[in-house]
């Protein structure tokens, strides 16, 4: 998934006159130095979709939170916090995550167990810091979303794989304005970089008589993410799936072939040309993949011959390949290390080894990748499969709680201005008057 980090930009309006920008200068200085000022509360968490839905068992998908900052395993797990249906029947899928600041949105969908199309399809939105759902963004039925792109404050895309569409979601009024066709064959994986949006087509489909799968022609499509334009669609191997960036210049593409004659393979493409400048066949079908800040991807192998390789996408070339992989934990061998892979900011490795049957042991593991030493080990809720991580740090500033902070919040703060008391909403400095001090806060702080 593609992280958005919170920053700090100074005021953005332009003054022509130095006793101006002397004066600017002091409140912010008079409010930095405020002992009152800044004393928040970080939040480091892991966040966990538990996506098993059971109607026989009861269970259906819902969210675990991890306090990375508690010391007690045990203790910083909040399991099942929030449930995305109270319906079990419905079978409600929770599918993909991404994360802004304290907001995490959420594609899910409802599956019938007849085969039939999906219905309720949305995107959640939940407030990670309160730890409630806030909002529901409405996706059109029988469109099964998958995975999503948050491109800036104003809109994302979503993946729809089961009407081979792209979707462009207004975010603050929570509506579809756009569908993108023409380019996609059950789009599911989506990453951005240079100002374009790279979405993996797997183009597989069921065929019921055949009891049996039949793979047509991957690709990845390349959008221009200003105009929403396509712009090329690039063939690669059988079964694309997950694609991440380096954050560069290159895009990292992991397809699984069929799971029988046909294997998969890493795929390198250079976003200055979007043409492929690396293909390296895997022999086998991969498992879950993670890229590290050092450009390095960690990738599951086989089920023959299971356990963690390592490529270099920088260099182009393998560090532990199969017949060199990570096969446990240096200092826990009987722990597994199988399961789904997600890079902490940190530099640690989590794997996510979810329990399908519903009987409880679903684990989220730490390993420390320098030495492969096992660090933390929690249990988190049922089907614990797609983690993601959040750095809270409260914002008064956030006037209207949609996880920005810009000219929106300029504008509702405005209409306090003058108001006096406690609790006012608008009160950013919380010296119970809303006057220029709180104006300018919203500024230096926007987004």
């Amino acid at each position: 998934m593609d992280k958005v980090f919170l920053t700090r930009r100074h005021f953005s309006c332009h003054f022509h006159n130095l006793p101006s920008l002397l004066l600017i200068g002091a409140i912010l200085f008079t409010l930095l130095v405020s002992p009152a000022f800044g004393q928040t509360e970080v939040q480091e968490l892991a966040v966990v979709i538990n996506a098993l839905t059971h109607p026989d068992l009861g269970i259906t998908a819902s969210l675990s939170l991890i306090d990375l900052m508690e010391p007690n395993e045990n203790r910083a797990v909040d399991n099942e916090i929030l449930l995305f249906s109270t319906e079990v029947l419905n079978r409600r899928r929770a599918v993909g995550l991404s994360i802004h600041g304290h907001l995490a949105y959420i594609p899910t969908f409802n599956l019938p167990i007849t085969g039939a199309a999906s219905f309720g399809d949305s995107i959640f939105i939940v407030n990670l810091e309160d730890r409630e759902i806030v909002g529901e963004i409405p996706i059109q039925d029988g469109t099964t979303p998958q995975q999503i792109a948050l491109i800036n404050e104003q809109k994302l895309y979503v993946t729809c794989a089961a009407t081979h569409e792209v979707h462009v979601v207004d975010i603050p009024n929570r509506n579809v304005t756009k569908v993108l066709t023409g380019s996609f064959n059950k789009p599911t994986g989506i990453t951005l970089l240079n100002g374009k949006a790279y979405v993996s087509n797997p183009a597989w489909e069921w065929n019921p008589a055949e009891s049996r799968t039949i793979y047509y022609d991957s690709s990845v499509t390349v959008i221009d993410t200003e105009t929403d334009l396509i712009l090329k669609s690039i063939p690669v191997p059988t079964n694309a799936s997950a694609i991440v960036n380096d954050g560069a210049s290159t895009v990292i593409l992991k397809t699984i072939g069929n799971y029988n004659d046909i294997p998969g393979h890493l795929i390198l493409i250079d976003t200055a040309t979007d043409e492929i400048v690396e293909t390296v066949k895997l022999d086998f079908a991969p498992g879950a993949s993670a890229l590290n800040p050092q450009k390095q991807l960690f990738l599951q192998g086989s089920w023959q011959n299971p356990g963690l390789l390592i490529y270099d996408v920088a260099a182009q070339t393998w560090i532990r390949d199969e017949d060199d992989v990570i096969a446990n934990f240096s200092n826990d061998a009987d722990a597994s290390i199988s399961g789904g892979l997600t890079f902490a900011p940190d530099g640690s490795l989590y794997i996510i080894q979810p329990d399908w049957s519903g009987s409880g042991q679903d684990f989220v593991r730490v390993m420390d990748p320098m030495d492969a030493s096992l660090l933390q080990t929690y249990h988190v809720g049922p089907g614990g499969s797609i983690l993601g991580f959040a750095q809270i740090v409260p914002r008064r500033e956030d006037i209207n709680n949609d996880g920005f902070v810009n000219a929106e919040d300029l504008t509702i703060a405005s209409r306090f201005l003058g108001d006096e008391g406690p609790g006012i909403v608008a009160d950013v400095n919380g010296d119970q008057v809303v006057n220029v001090l709180d104006l300018v806060l919203i500024g230096f702080f926007n987004d």
